[in-house]
């Protein structure tokens, strides 16, 4: 099933392209969990409050063994919780955020998220919610050093022009009306400025389908302005783009669009996001990582430069 593009579900489906707010900018744990999550498995939730109990301390210019040295926990408990590998009790979230100058609305929300480490991919049941997982992979892009990304039908949401985002956002959510798609198309070009930009540490690659350049949206001067946008991405470097042909027939890909994130932190494992009408899904164990490595290796041997493509 392919990711339209646009940043918000279209029959109830969200996914990296789905609108919601700009690419985080708070302090650490400064986001409520109400708003991380929906559409976020426990484990995902555990490993965001880790990171934000990690950069707290850190910013706190605390080492594990000072916190240790309180009595409030042993150096492997609080390693576990920073690295996102155990539930959490919402009283050890507060001791912490005591302990490391948090404000107070801050502790609160980090205490949100501990209750939340224990539930079980609750958002499955929640479909018309899961709209705001976006913000949880807002997290993950933000933080990520190499982006992979396979979009079969449509150019994916940080590619697209604004002309070509607003006709996608039409014909995708017929539902919706003019000022809510231009709210979705101003999230998805501040994205785009976010993530392109020089100095960005994320390395962006993606194979696009050859459907998604010959399937028409706009009318011909969108799509002429559209090929013209991919190829000067593609020329200044901010990201590396490939395209799979039709020629290349029947491929591991026929299941539908997917994103690989990898961080520089080699205790922050990758990440596989797919979405579906369902809801989104993030994987982390390193299985289902590796399988959707080894289709993206596959579709990448079946692809061909963008610049290569006859026009």
């Amino acid at each position: 099933m392919t990711n339209t593009g646009s940043d918000q579900p279209s029959g109830g489906r969200p996914g990296p392209d789905r609108p919601g707010s700009g690419p985080p900018t708070a302090a650490p744990g400064a986001r409520r969990a109400e708003e991380a999550r929906p559409g976020t498995s426990s484990t995902m939730v555990r490993r965001q409050l880790g990171r934000r109990l990690r950069a707290l301390r850190e910013r706190a210019g605390k080492t594990r063994e000072d916190v240790a040295a309180t009595k409030l926990m042993s150096r492997s408990k609080l390693e576990v919780i920073e690295f996102g590998r155990t539930t959490v009790r919402p009283g050890d979230v507060y001791e912490l955020g005591l302990l490391y100058g948090a404000p107070e609305d801050m502790v609160a929300g980090l205490r949100e998220l501990a209750a939340a480490t224990t539930q079980n991919d609750w958002w499955q049941e929640h479909g018309s919610s899961v709209a705001k997982a976006f913000e949880t992979y807002l997290d993950l892009e933000a933080a990520a050093t190499r982006i992979d990304v396979f979009e079969p039908l449509v150019v994916y949401g940080l590619f697209q022009t604004e002309d070509y985002a607003r006709a996608v956002e039409r014909g995708s959510n017929p539902g919706r009306g003019a000022e809510v798609i231009e709210g979705h198309v101003r999230v998805r070009l501040a994205r785009q400025r976010t993530l392109l930009a020089s100095g960005h540490p994320a390395r962006v690659r993606a194979v696009l389908g050859e459907a998604a350049l010959r399937l028409r949206v706009g009318g011909p001067a969108v799509m002429r302005a559209q090929h013209d946008h991919l190829r000067a991405l593609a020329r200044s470097g901010a990201a590396e783009l490939w395209v799979l042909p039709f020629g290349a027939g029947p491929h591991p890909g026929v299941f539908g669009p997917f994103t690989i994130l990898d961080f520089s932190d080699p205790e922050d494992p990758p990440v596989a996001h797919t979405s579906s009408y369902a809801g989104s899904r993030y994987h982390d164990r390193a299985d289902l990582v590796e399988v959707h490595r080894q289709v993206y290796s596959n579709l990448l041997d079946r692809s061909v430069p963008l610049e290569e493509l006859p026009q």
